[in-house]
């Protein structure tokens, strides 16, 4: 029996640690991965999160789409078809933008300066003050 309760000790334990280590990111990517987004918009970038502590301590959460819509009319797209819930702590930048805080950043995508579509890459990102 004590074998028994030892091992599930360990398991506790480690499940603990694991939830600790990447338990925080479930609820950004979840958060981000949940939006409805317009018919064709395919993800050029997966979702990244992180912790940071430049400017204030937060956590960033980005993903790139590309839409055919062009930005104006996916954002204008996903704000009417979300709920004020779901789009809390979520902004929606053009993909070319510039931001000393970026994960994803287009001035270093060299394909992405290549392209001539480059108004239908969309940035959705996350971002909440800790």
């Amino acid at each position: 029996m004590k074998r028994k309760a030892k091992t599930a000790a360990y398991i506790i334990v480690a499940a603990a640690i694991l939830l600790f280590l990447f338990g925080w990111k479930v609820p950004v990517i979840l958060k981000i991965e949940s939006l409805h987004l317009p018919e064709g918009c395919e993800t050029v970038y997966p979702v990244k999160v992180h912790v940071s502590d430049v400017y204030w301590l937060h956590i960033k959460g980005e993903k790139v789409i590309k839409c055919s819509l062009g930005y104006e009319a996916a954002k204008e797209y996903i704000e009417a078809h979300n709920t004020l819930e779901k789009l809390e702590n979520i902004r929606i930048f053009p993909y070319g933008g510039m931001s000393d805080i970026a994960i994803y950043d287009a001035e270093y995508d060299e394909e992405f300066r290549e392209r001539a579509d480059q108004d239908c890459y969309i940035k959705i990102d996350y971002l909440r003050k800790i």
